[in-house]
């Protein structure tokens, strides 16, 4: 019956059997013009989706700054409780796009899947928001039972993370690659469809972080913001199922039988593109990691306030959901920007650089110690610094997955295996930045080397075309290599010293600087007469404590006052260390014999033999101090010691997880 088909029909039916198998065109580039009315329907598919993905990005982006908020109530806000939510996260939305990798859809349309996906992310994604609270006080029985074998409750906390996000973070790493499988999507160009819906979600994450920190949160509280977040999740479900419903598929869809009724099977057998799906990884790796540093400079200049994160968060997600749409773009003009990806890299490399180089110190400034850096200049200088590199990032991800499905064929797997590995990339970045590049060579040196990962991944993805100065893509990439070895070789290797002056505004003299995983501290001392006056600890751009007779003066009385009310103290803890005043005010109580001190920061405890002056002795060398690095909220929860005295000077409750420190909770845990 085949064999009688001649001509244009031949050729149609050939067409749309390629795109019920598999999508195995190399370029996935329907024939323009031939069917005028389903290219239309295409187009306006395309646009429907991206407005779903659009309102599915405000969601998730809610949902995970509310998770990352809330589980420091349950895990603390320590550096290691930030990195195991974080790799929670990270790792369920993996084990979603590696679902995706391996497994096909089977009888049941993509958006009645993608319906059921989003609904499953709003009712868990809300249970989470409601029961994180409730968790720290329910295993603090466990907390104490572990709290003498630190590993094990580490291990703990990060499984318990895990399986809490588990359901959510998978259905969020599902929903692109399966709603690419819309049959309908198959009548456009894949690079241009993979590029406005990826760039669509990202804006609506952009709009979520805005929104919530900026009116819900402050309107609804915790709780309400969740549930408009379940909200606007549930509404792109119930667009999809009308678009399902009333829209005009081409592709016909058997019923659900009672023996199949599990939506995928995994039965994928392909031989993966290795090297795109390294430079899939690497690009996700360096881009997280670019973001802690960015962040970690940009504190010097703004306050380390749940605003100015959720501001600079946004300049960066809406850099790569441009970069999205651009790359979109160029596939609908036919230009196919996965023969571009070397130079796209280097592109990356070098803004990454330059971006850096050209910062302009005196276009945001704040009063030392002050909150009241407006919103436009945060927003200026995150777009100075971010938004270039973030908008090549967002061009390349779209221009990998393209070329990853002319490799493989089938759409939600090469979306699913691209994507798994630049989410298990994304995984890495912040734990390579925090544990690694920013205490051992600083921010500006992890500048530098996340720029020279860009250049490494541009010689990895590079083919013959790249170096042959017969195409004008190898002159372009010639010029590139040698503005990027210029670059390095003029770049203000000590520009640093100039930031970090801008962040102590040139006062006092530096007695030491230390990057740590959390933060950067620096300590200043003033001299009266040539000796030592008084010092004053800066915790990036934010004065945190001092040793100024006006700062001694209430900092002692969290020491004198509890004494002058039980004088018989003997075990006394103390949270948050700051320059030692409290701790030593505490040591001249007559009956105190052991004092414990608990503080987020190691290297702020390792300053303390940097202060020097007349009668003054390091509290923590004297041997009834016993000190633990360690959220205060999560100690009490998982310590079974009890005190005579608690006490503490934390950072005001603008400081970023500090307002944890403030809470009726907090304090109901000091009984």
């Amino acid at each position: 019956m085949s064999s009688s088909l001649k001509g244009p029909t031949r050729k149609r039916a050939n067409r749309e059997g390629a795109a019920r198998a598999g999508d195995k065109s190399p370029h996935d580039i329907p024939e323009v013009g031939l069917y005028p009315s389903r290219d239309q329907h295409a187009s306006v598919r395309v646009a429907i989706l991206s407005g779903i993905l659009f309102l599915s990005g405000i969601g998730a982006l809610i949902f995970e700054t509310l998770w990352l908020r809330l589980s420091g109530l349950a895990f603390g806000n320590s550096i290691w409780a930030a990195a195991l939510i974080l790799s929670s996260f990270m790792a369920g939305l993996a084990l979603g796009n590696g679902i995706a990798a391996w497994s096909r859809v089977r009888r049941w349309r993509p958006l009645h899947l993608y319906a059921v996906l989003e609904v499953l992310v709003a009712f868990f994604g809300c249970t989470a928001v409601f029961g994180l609270p409730l968790l720290g006080e329910l295993m603090r029985p466990i907390w104490q039972t572990l709290w003498n074998y630190q590993p094990a409750l580490l291990g703990l906390r990060f499984i318990l993370s895990f399986l809490i996000l588990l359901v959510p973070t998978t259905a969020m790493g599902l929903t692109l690659p399966v709603l690419i499988e819309d049959p309908v999507l198959r009548r456009t160009n894949f690079g241009r469809a993979i590029g406005f819906l990826y760039g669509f979600n990202t804006l609506g994450a952009v709009a979520g972080a805005l929104l919530g920190e900026g009116y819900l949160i402050a309107a609804f509280g915790l709780h309400g913001t969740g549930v408009t977040a379940g909200l606007a999740v549930c509404i792109a479900a119930g667009i999809a199922l009308l678009v399902a419903r009333y829209g005009r598929d081409m592709s016909p869809h058997p019923k659900l039988s009672a023996q199949r009724i599990f939506p995928l099977r995994f039965e994928t057998h392909y031989p993966p593109p290795w090297r795109l799906l390294l430079v899939s990884f690497g690009t996700g790796c360096i881009l997280l990691c670019l973001e802690v540093v960015w962040f970690r400079f940009l504190r010097l200049y703004v306050p380390s306030s749940p605003t100015a994160f959720a501001v600079m968060l946004a300049v960066v997600l809406a850099g790569i959901g441009l970069g999205g749409l651009a790359s979109g773009a160029l596939h609908r003009c036919s230009i196919r920007p996965n023969h571009l990806l070397s130079v796209l890299l280097l592109l990356a490399a070098i803004a990454t650089l330059l971006s850096y180089s050209f910062f302009p110190p005196a276009l945001v400034q704040m009063r030392i110690g002050t909150f009241d850096l407006s919103w436009r200049a945060i927003t200026l200088s995150s777009i100075v610094l971010m938004f270039p590199a973030a908008l090549l990032s967002g061009i390349l991800f779209p221009s990998i997955v393209a070329n990853v499905q002319a490799r493989v064929g089938n759409r939600m797997n090469s979306t699913g295996i691209t994507t798994f590995f630049n989410t298990t990339g994304a995984a890495v970045g912040p734990l390579l930045a925090s544990f690694l590049l920013l205490p051992g060579v600083g921010y500006q040196w992890s500048l530098v080397l996340c720029a020279a990962g860009y250049a490494l991944l541009g010689i990895l993805v590079s083919d013959r075309s790249n170096w042959s100065f017969r195409r004008p893509i190898g002159l372009a990439t010639a010029g590139f290599w040698v503005a990027l070895a210029l670059i390095v070789v003029a770049f203000p290797y000590h520009r640093d010293d100039l930031h970090f002056g801008y962040a102590r505004h040139f006062l006092g003299r530096l007695v030491k600087k230390v990057e740590g995983p959390s933060d950067t501290y620096q300590l200043l001392r003033y001299d009266l007469f040539g000796e030592p006056y008084h010092y004053q600890l800066l915790a990036s751009g934010f004065s945190m404590s001092g040793t100024s007779p006006q700062s001694q003066r209430y900092m002692r009385m969290f020491a004198y006052l509890p004494l002058a009310f039980r004088p018989e103290s003997e075990d006394v803890l103390l949270i948050c260390y700051g320059c030692g005043a409290t701790a030593d005010a505490f040591l001249h109580g007559r009956h105190v014999k052991i004092m414990d001190v608990v503080d987020i920061s190691k290297e702020l405890l390792g300053l303390a033999d940097s202060y020097s002056g007349i009668n003054y002795s390091n509290p923590l060398r004297d041997p009834r101090v016993h000190t633990f690095v360690q959220d205060g909220r999560f100690f009490l929860q998982a310590s079974q010691r009890q005190y005579d005295i608690i006490s503490g000077e934390p950072p005001p409750p603008k400081v970023a997880g500090s307002v944890n420190l403030y809470t009726q909770e907090f304090f109901s845990l000091t009984n």
